[in-house]
């Protein structure tokens, strides 16, 4: 489930998404806005055809209505016209009009429009040669403008004569909206379109999403093919670009993989000589410096050495010393920049190699008048790792511990359980480590101040600790406060 979820998350943010979404969107916007605008002009056609069709009721009926209209607008006569009228056709209102327009005559149930005006001049519209249909106009008792019919007659008096001008108005909104509502619901042409249109939309969306899939999938391919290729699959190449934009860009980067590919081995190349070099150099170093400290070794126990030559010698075994320390560095080194070694892997006993090296480091912890012990208990679990290596971590820590701590001081070396795996743990008295070069004392060849201020150290012994703990994927930590000494813990798996 999880992966699935997965999935469609990185489904959710692909360029196809977005497309699609964006796609789908502009669709469903632009069917809404053809559906509102066909809606509208179907109202627009709906009364157009209803005032075509009944541009001339207003003249018919004024013939009809005038012998009663001349007994006077308000006569029974005129009154039992209107409503015979109305009752033929209850969507009907009549009016009727002075020359400016204003009701003088309602024959509406109930009256609701006497004394109001209409229009003129959307009357002398309709009323002249070929008329742009639909004309509007806002009815005595309505409140949004509608279509009509009018026509011209004379507002007689009883006795016949003619009289003023005025207008026979009917209104026609009321018939053209019930008959737009029965199209709507009985129209078979109208529901063919709607279902036409529903199907364009769906034919449309489905076409388009395909196209877009079609299209996005060069996209795709190409972007596993980079993510392939910063996974470190230098091999990886787009085939048959094409001749478009992303076949230039697949052919770009096809040209970017190859020299960077190029490139790589160079530096694989450079890096194995580097790495040859380091280690022959640091076993070469080995033998010289041996017979160096032995002929130095053998002078000092001649009898004949006064006291300047044999401080001389003292300082030529020190920095013989120096040297053989950092040649074995250097070995490690090597060996820990050989990726394509695998660890030795073994288990042992991490009480019993801690023991041993103290063992090797008691002289030089009593030459400088440091105390140096060892808390383990002998039945501590065995630790699955490279014994070499991590005989490498232990000794470089004790002796980082025997140099910063200060004559009369105390290393302690501590190891015990933890659920993850044994813990072992150097702790000094010594100088301890600034805050500020805590983060920069595991950089190849960094010495701290107060190492410089000795003058003793090359800047790799905690590299070299840090490297070798993550090769082995172990965990491991500097705690230290100045003045008062730093510990350094690492935990080892169970084997």
């Amino acid at each position: 489930m999880s992966g699935l979820l997965r999935r469609c998350g990185r489904l959710g943010r692909s360029l196809y998404a977005r497309i699609a979404l964006v796609y789908l969107t502009s669709l469903l916007l632009l069917c809404v806005a053809t559906a509102w605008i066909a809606i509208s002009q179907f109202d627009q056609l709906g009364r157009e055809l209803q005032q075509r069709l009944e541009v001339d009721l207003a003249d018919n009926l004024a013939r009809v209505m005038q012998p009663a209209l001349r007994q006077g607008l308000d006569s029974p006569a005129a009154r039992d016209m209107a409503r015979h009228i109305v009752s033929i056709n209850p969507s009907l209102s009549l009016y009727v009009l002075d020359e400016g327009g204003r009701v003088i005559a309602d024959y509406a149930e109930p009256a609701c429009g006497l004394g109001r005006r209409v229009d003129p001049q959307a009357l002398e519209t309709l009323l002249g040669d070929e008329p742009m249909l639909p004309v509007l106009a806002l009815s005595p008792c309505g409140r949004q403008p509608g279509v009509f019919s009018v026509a011209r007659l004379r507002l007689g008096e009883p006795d016949g004569a003619g009289g003023p001008p005025g207008y026979l108005y009917v209104d026609l909104d009321n018939a053209s909206y019930a008959s737009m509502v029965a199209m709507v619901r009985t129209s078979s042409i109208l529901r063919t379109l709607v279902a036409a249109g529903l199907m364009a939309l769906l034919v449309s969306g489905g076409f388009g999403l395909v196209w877009f899939a079609l299209l996005t999938r060069r996209f795709s391919r190409l972007t596993a093919a980079v993510q392939r290729f910063a996974d470190g699959d230098h091999g990886q190449r787009i085939a048959t670009p094409g001749d478009d934009e992303l076949g230039r860009l697949a052919r770009a980067f096809n040209d970017m993989a190859g020299t960077i590919e190029a490139q790589l081995r160079a530096l694989q190349e450079t890096d194995h000589q580097r790495r040859e070099l380091v280690a022959n150099l640091s076993h070469d170093f080995r033998t010289p410096l041996t017979s160096l400290r032995g002929y130095a070794e053998q002078l000092l126990r001649a009898e004949s050495v006064d006291e300047e030559r044999r401080r001389m010698l003292t300082a030529i075994l020190d920095n013989t010393d120096r040297l053989t320390r950092l040649a074995q560095q250097l070995s490690t080194l090597a060996r820990l920049d050989a990726y394509d070694k695998p660890l030795r892997r073994e288990p042992f006993s991490l009480a019993e190699l801690a023991h041993d090296i103290v063992g090797k480091f008691q002289h030089q912890a009593r030459q400088a008048g440091v105390s140096l012990t060892v808390d383990c208990d002998p039945a501590l679990p065995r630790v699955d790792a490279d014994l070499g290596l991590i005989d490498r971590v232990l000794s470089n820590l004790i002796d980082n511990a025997l140099r910063a701590t200060p004559a009369g001081g105390r290393v302690r070396i501590v190891a015990g359980t933890r659920p993850e795996g044994v813990r072992l743990a150097v702790i000094d008295g010594g100088v301890g480590i600034a805050e500020d070069e805590l983060p920069l004392v595991t950089q190849r060849f960094y010495r701290t101040r107060a190492s410089l201020v000795r003058g003793d150290g090359s800047g790799l012994g905690l590299s070299i600790v840090r490297e070798i703990c993550e090769r082995h994927g172990a965990a491991w930590k500097i705690d230290s406060t100045p003045g008062e000494g730093t510990e350094v813990s690492v935990i080892l798996p169970y084997a």
